[in-house]
């Protein structure tokens, strides 16, 4: 069987990813593991909340509404850069 050298693109194109992309993969990768964790504590208050409480509901809600707008513009732009043509 035939392996890819590690920067090329599957179809035969050069990859693009600059440390830059790859910077904000990890990036992504972080926030979105963060995102499931998050999730699984919104669990665990909604069942348990004299345990699980971090502060007033207000900040709660500010905190899991900053971290998804955080996820949505990230995995936006790693899908923007991995979908621009390169020149």
């Amino acid at each position: 069987m035939k392996t890819l050298p590690t920067d090329r693109h599957p179809t035969g194109r050069a990859s693009h990813a600059t440390g830059l992309t790859r910077l904000l993969e990890q990036l992504t990768a972080v926030v979105l593991g963060l995102v499931v964790l998050g999730l699984g504590w919104m669990l665990v208050a909604a069942y348990w909340p004299a345990v699980a409480r971090l502060a007033s509901e207000t900040t709660e809600v500010v905190m899991a509404l900053v971290l998804l707008t955080a996820a949505l513009v990230l995995v936006t732009l790693v899908a923007l850069l991995h979908t621009r043509r390169q020149l």
